[in-house]
């Protein structure tokens, strides 16, 4: 096939994945905690207005801003220092104005970001908070913990079409300031606000761990896990993982620990499932299922290219519709990028067939997924013998078991129907 169909076939794939994800996160609400390192790194207005883009095809947006950095700087211009313990910054009364200021001063920032890209911002005391008082021997002093958010109010203002934006501020009954966790407070909208994505938004981006690099995805097992086992992760790193376990069991369907550093990376994570961060969630978002007839037109366009390029032969819509439980498909969040079939023969024999893979999921494991999936079912139907016919994939399928065959080796009612002409190679397993 010539480089440029290729490249065309890929580019629409890569359309319809961004249309098809538009469509199912439009009306949704985002949750972003940026970080205020962010703030003077040339990279953030362009993630602003990446931002920007979310809120105008329909994504309703509220933003947390971290401000710790913002108030070091101001504390250390007043010559204050503040001490922590576990991470939490224990805020004297002294350094509390500063801490406000400071906290506000982020927001507005982020709020002056935003109107230059075109969204109507608005920030708000609707966090109610009382002390964290003195535990374990630690008095917090102005620190304090969330009480309950204004949901009301902030749903309201979504509702409007604005950004709200919740400095890491809270007030109680007597309008007495506490800082709060910025981290805490994005995780806990998840209890009053139905949240379909929190991020955590930092220089950083999401878990590397020593010699599996990146981690793409966890479930709040495994994330559990990697707390368990990885005592040398950074504080944030385990903070942000923590609070992602929390917010999952909020009901936050995903979690994303994402760099704010590269650009074009919080559209990528969105309107892909191959983002360049963590995705930390509570229900499997991977899932091998059987084919529904609604599936037929998706799963005809991604084996098109291997049908071009003479891998698999081609079928029709009635050909798939006759054999409809022997297929399967691969899909991630809800959008089908794989799909494969085992068809049953005489004398105990399954024949896998159809195994084809999304453009921009061919090094994601998507094929591995499915061939492993069709071997354990045909071991499930007490098949004796597995084989396949293929014509360039015949080095990728040895390295699940598969050995080179003859059309001796065929069903007769296969045998009967071998292309001489075709060639493929036959290669079986006994399973």
């Amino acid at each position: 096939m010539p480089a440029n169909k290729n490249a065309n076939n890929a580019l629409a794939s890569a359309i319809r994945e961004v249309f098809s994800y538009i469509s199912r996160f439009k009306g949704q609400l985002f949750i972003l905690k940026i970080e205020d390192s962010l703030l003077d790194n040339p990279a953030f207005p362009v993630l602003v207005r990446d931002i920007a883009q979310l809120h105008f095809v329909g994504i309703k947006v509220l933003i947390v801003p971290g401000t710790r950095s913002s108030i070091d700087r101001q504390l250390k211009a007043y010559k204050l220092e503040t001490n922590f313990h576990k991470g939490v910054r224990l805020t004297t009364q002294d350094a509390l104005p500063l801490v406000e200021q400071a906290s506000l001063g982020a927001a507005q920032r982020i709020l002056s970001y935003l109107t230059a890209s075109g969204i109507n911002g608005i920030q708000g005391n609707w966090v109610r908070a009382s002390s964290l008082g003195v535990a374990d021997g630690i008095d917090y002093m102005r620190t304090g913990k969330i009480e309950r958010i204004e949901r009301s109010i902030i749903e309201r203002l979504l509702q409007d079409g604005f950004v709200p934006i919740l400095p890491p501020i809270g007030w109680n009954k007597l309008g007495h300031a506490y800082n709060i966790s910025s981290t805490e407070l994005a995780t806990e909208l998840g209890r009053y606000l139905p949240v379909g994505k929190l991020f955590f938004i930092g220089e950083e981006g999401g878990i590397e761990l020593p010699g599996q690099g990146l981690i793409s995805a966890l479930d709040i097992n495994q994330a559990s896990e990697v707390l368990k086992t990885h005592p040398k992760l950074t504080f944030a790193q385990r903070d942000y993982l923590e609070n992602s376990i929390k917010a999952c069991r909020n009901g936050v369907k995903r979690v994303h620990l994402l760099s704010g550093i590269i650009q074009g990376n919080i559209l990528q994570e969105v309107f892909s499932s191959r983002g360049n961060g963590t995705m930390v969630y509570a229900n499997e978002y991977r899932n091998l299922r059987p084919i529904t007839i609604e599936d037929i037109p998706d799963m005809l366009r991604i084996m098109q290219s291997y049908v071009e390029g003479g891998l698999l032969i081609s079928r029709s819509q009635e050909d798939i519709e006759a054999k409809l439980e022997d297929y399967i498909v691969y899909e991630v969040d809800n959008a089908i990028h794989g799909c494969g079939a085992l068809h049953v023969y005489e004398n105990n024999c399954c024949e896998i067939a159809a195994i084809a893979v999304g453009a921009n999921y061919k090094d994601a494991g998507v094929g591995e997924a499915v061939v492993n999936f069709l071997i354990e079912k045909a071991k499930k139907q007490k098949a004796k013998k597995l084989f396949l016919l293929t014509t360039q994939a015949s080095d990728w399928f040895y390295s699940f078991g598969f050995k080179d065959g003859s059309v001796e080796d065929l069903p007769p009612s296969k045998k009967e129907k071998y292309d001489v002409k075709r060639l493929s190679k036959i290669l079986v397993m006994k399973v």
